[in-house]
Parts: C-alpha cells; sequence; structure tokens
C-alpha cells in the first residue's frame, strides 16, 4: 500500500513538472527565441542580408518568417510535447491502475499470475 502511495506520488509529481516547463515553455518562447538567436547568431539563422546593422550598434531583422521557423516554432513544439508527455504520463498510469484492479478481486486470497511476479525471487 504505502510502495503504491509513493509510486503515484511520483508519476503523478514527474506529470506536474512536465506540464509546469511545458506552460512555461510556451509563455516564455519570445524570450528564447532571443536566446536562440543570440547563441546561433542572427546572420547565420535568417541570413546575411536580412539582418540591417544600425549605426547606434542595433540591428533590424527583416524575414519573419525564417524568425518564426527558428525562434518560435521550435519552442511551441517543444512545450506542446511536454504538456502532452505529462497527460500520456498519467493518462498510462491511470491505464495500468485500472489494468489491475479488474485483473484482480479485492479479496486477499486471490494472487497475481506467476509470470507478473518479479524475477530474481523477489518478493
Amino acid at each position: 500500500m504505502t510502495r503504491s502511495i509513493v509510486l503515484s506520488s511520483f508519476v503523478i509529481g514527474q506529470a506536474v513538472v512536465l506540464l509546469i516547463f511545458g506552460l512555461a515553455t510556451l509563455w516564455w518562447s519570445h524570450d528564447l527565441m532571443g536566446w536562440l538567436l543570440w547563441m546561433v547568431g542572427e546572420e547565420r539563422a535568417l541570413g546575411a542580408g536580412n539582418v540591417i546593422h544600425l549605426e547606434g550598434g542595433g540591428k533590424l531583422l527583416t524575414n519573419p518568417s525564417a524568425m518564426f521557423l527558428w525562434g518560435v516554432l521550435p519552442f511551441w513544439i517543444f512545450g506542446a510535447v511536454q504538456i502532452l508527455a505529462a497527460f500520456t504520463l498519467v493518462w498510462l498510469w491511470m491505464a495500468i491502475l485500472r489494468c489491475c484492479k479488474t485483473r484482480f478481486s479485492s479479496d486477499e486470497s486471490s494472487t497475481p499470475p506467476e509470470k507478473w511476479k518479479p524475477m530474481g525471487g523477489l518478493n
């Protein structure tokens, strides 16, 4: 009983962390886009002809489709995958619990089949 509570808490905790990080990735995708363009370099990501250098040291980035493909889309996909992973983890955990509850009756005399016992003689 204690082991199932600990495992359930662990699985739900992982799903919550995945959900939080997925939402944070979606929320701050614009800031992450700026970081990615800084890491790769504007000229490399957008093309040298699409970056206009201003006198004061600023830059104009003139290729919005490349900015979307390089900056926003990867983080939207990554955030969506994290959120989907959280829901998949909970769904699989619930499916396993539902499967185990329907396979065995609630009385104490029922035991799992031999093939379900842990390997190596661990009980």
